[in-house]
């Protein structure tokens, strides 16, 4: 869904992280291990809206992981303090930080399409194309769906 041209997490709780149990690629070597417990940091890389959607937790419009490799797998946690800027089709600018799992969520409500970019430490990545749906980790998984190429990954 969101394409990036360039590539990025939050402090990790001893309850929602961990060493490699499967030695799949973990760029940040820590896992998620508290499955389907409510918290800002669960489930880094699934598909927060669709979950979000199905009546589990808020209904998020915009939510997605930035990660540390392209092919980092599910629960892995991310990068944190990477700014994700959402620009809207009536201009409107919204900011998110990553958490400490490398999530960024909102359930504000913006004009369709969008574009973003993100920014860690000065170095910034742009979206190659605008977007319709909130939903970034639906694309962007280990894999690359839908012509992305992987994860979003912090520049």
């Amino acid at each position: 869904m969101i394409l990036f041209l360039l590539a990025c997490g939050h402090p990790l709780d001893s309850a929602d992280s961990g060493a490699d149990p499967s030695g799949s690629t973990c760029t940040s070597g820590h896992y998620w291990e508290g499955g389907n417990e409510e918290s800002p940091v669960m489930n880094p890389g699934q598909d927060c809206v669709a979950c979000h959607r199905s009546g589990e937790g808020p209904d998020y419009t915009l939510a997605g992981t930035v990660m540390g490799d392209y092919d980092d797998e599910d629960d892995c946690n991310g990068v944190e303090g990477v700014v994700v800027s959402i620009l809207d089709a009536d201009g409107k600018r919204m900011s998110l930080t990553t958490n400490a799992a490398g999530n960024f969520y909102t359930n504000d409500d913006f004009a369709l399409p969008y574009t973003v970019s993100i920014e860690k430490d000065g170095a910034t990545r742009e979206m190659a194309s605008e977007q319709d749906d909130g939903a970034c980790n639906r694309c962007h998984t280990a894999a690359g769906e839908e012509g992305a190429p992987g994860r979003i990954v912090a520049p």
